[in-house]
């Protein structure tokens, strides 16, 4: 977030700032990411003055940015619009044979639950005293797919919420705490709503 607003600042566009005593620019990230997990597609938001209506953003912005960051496309709108998720791709990556082997026989038997609409349940933590809850996940997967360095999995965002990563490694029983080295988001889906 801070390298997307340095960039932004840096790049000399009018920001619209927040009011008070101290200022930010207004700026935000529809869809944050779990701590720890890496991402290859984020959406940022930006409010910005109407006289830069002609100037070419990605150019200043992607100027601006550090090794490793790629401004991919910039929308202007002229009126406020409301980005809603609705579908999310994450890899599970894996070296380890053993670990690649015990997902052709799980995903495959995942993704007979998922298309026969069966339950597939995981135990979820709500809140800060640690409640935990017992939660139907099958509704918000779409399929898992094995790919060279692991196994792709598609999942849906309803309104109600989505699979968290750590609960899509407990149902590839891998250890929810490898969240950080083996989940990676690959792709958001948008849907614009003015």
């Amino acid at each position: 977030m801070r390298v997307i607003q340095r960039a932004i600042i840096r790049s000399g566009i009018g920001l619209v700032y927040s009011q008070g005593y101290n200022p930010r620019p207004r700026l935000s990230l529809p869809l944050p990411k779990s701590v720890g997990v890496a991402s290859d597609d984020e959406l940022f938001c930006v409010k910005i003055r109407p006289q830069f209506d002609d100037i070419c953003f990605t150019d200043l912005i992607a100027a601006r940015l550090p090794d490793g960051f790629e401004l991919t496309s910039v929308q202007i709108h002229d009126k406020p619009v409301r980005y809603r998720c609705v579908e999310v791709e994450y890899l599970v990556k894996t070296d380890a044979e053993e670990e690649k082997q015990n997902f052709v026989s799980k995903t495959e038997m995942l993704n007979e639950q998922v298309k026969s609409g069966k339950e597939i349940l995981v135990e979820r933590t709500t809140d800060k005293k640690n409640d935990v809850k017992t939660v139907n996940v099958a509704e918000f997967l779409k399929f898992f797919e094995i790919v060279e360095d692991g196994v792709m999995v598609f999942c849906r965002v309803l309104p109600m919420g989505t699979i968290r990563p750590d609960e899509i490694l407990k149902l590839l029983d891998m250890d929810p705490g490898r969240v950080s080295t083996s989940v990676v988001r690959k792709r958001v889906h948008w849907q614009v709503e003015q």
